[in-house]
């Protein structure tokens, strides 16, 4: 079987519906499957089941909310370090689990990305 990371995006809603801003998570999830197409269909399962536990007793700004399982954005097939058979063995220290890829205008942008600082930048999916 192929290990792969899930990218989920959840978000949590009043139930009156009424608010400014949705909060929105973006959750990697490890999962071993057959296929991308199984692998997408169990983490659906699993983030579904996850909003409705996680719905239970939420609130946001004090009022009743619940999470709602947006989709999932993207399956990446998780790479072990070089000369370890992924399909062979589990992920282990140095596997690369996920990764993003992104466009700055220049090299003080990177600096102030690294430090956790805002950026303008474009994110390449």
């Amino acid at each position: 079987m192929t290990w792969y990371v899930a990218s989920v995006i959840m978000s949590i809603r009043r139930k009156d519906g009424r608010q400014k801003n949705i909060p929105v998570y973006e959750n990697f999830i490890l999962i071993e499957e057959e296929s991308c197409e199984q692998a997408i269909s169990k983490v659906k399962d699993m983030a579904v089941e996850e909003a409705r536990i996680a719905s239970e007793r939420l609130t946001l700004n004090d009022k009743p909310a619940y999470m709602f399982f947006e989709g999932v954005r993207k399956l990446i097939k998780i790479s072990n370090p070089p000369n370890i058979d992924l399909d062979a063995v589990p992920p282990v220290s140095g596997t690369e689990l996920t990764y993003s890829e992104y466009l700055v205008k220049n090299k003080k942008q990177i600096k102030k990305l690294v430090q956790g600082k805002s950026i303008k930048l474009k994110y390449i999916d």
